[in-house]
């Protein structure tokens, strides 16, 4: 069995949308003789989940997140080729992602993360999902998404605001979980494998970091019981 850690670090000082990172140590060694950290940061940063209520106003929030939807098995659909502003369609996926079966989730690898994570054009020409690509996961019947790009085209415009991000409405709307900005998805040597994303228990909140990593060489069930 092998862990690969698809997590992207979070560090001080870094940030999206005007909101940074903020990292200090009220209790330290100095003070105190034991350390004691706070942080503060954007819910939607590095790696993390995005909860229905980020773009559907009465969904839910992240702590209502079913653990279900974000471990089990995942079909991996390789887009190396698609670099610079190309959108991801539904033929593609169809093409690629044969072996994706209801109940999965799905990884689309571009290895966009791994070139462009921290300069601006991991955003400004970072590769998207287009409409009918979401419409295809959408009647896949997959339970969550990965993702090594900036999700969808609207995100790259300053000033977005939600009704132009049709392809977050698509997904959340039918409580398909995006599972955004990892790295390391080339480390994933076959096709299947399995997931684990784990958001913190943050309520009412529309995201939070996570720790996501993939199993290779692990048989997870579609199904789990969780109490």
């Amino acid at each position: 069995m092998k862990i690969i850690d698809l997590s992207i670090p979070i560090r001080h000082g870094e940030g999206r949308l005007g909101i940074e990172v903020s990292f200090d140590t009220p209790y330290s060694y100095d003070n105190c003789g034991w350390q004691g950290s706070v942080f503060s940061m954007f819910a939607h940063h590095a790696t993390h989940v995005d909860a229905p209520n980020h773009f559907i106003q009465s969904g839910k929030g992240i702590d209502e997140a079913p653990l279900s939807k974000l471990l089990g098995p995942a079909g991996l659909i390789d887009l190396g080729d698609h670099g610079r502003a190309a959108g991801i369609s539904g033929d593609t996926l169809e093409d690629r992602g044969r072996h994706v079966v209801p109940g999965d989730i799905v990884i689309l690898r571009t290895n966009w993360t791994d070139k462009h994570w921290g300069a601006d054009i991991f955003w400004s020409d970072s590769p998207y999902l287009t409409a009918e690509g979401a419409d295809w996961l959408v009647e896949r019947g997959v339970k969550a998404v990965v993702y090594d790009f900036a999700e969808e085209y609207a995100v790259r415009i300053s000033g977005f605001r939600g009704e132009d991000c049709e392809v977050h409405h698509k997904l959340l709307g039918t409580e398909i979980y995006n599972i955004e900005y990892v790295r390391g998805l080339g480390a994933i040597t076959g096709s299947r494998v399995a997931i684990m994303a784990l958001p913190l228990k943050l309520a009412g909140l529309d995201g939070s970091p996570s720790r996501v990593v993939a199993i290779e060489g692990i048989d997870l069930p579609r199904e789990f019981e969780v109490v």
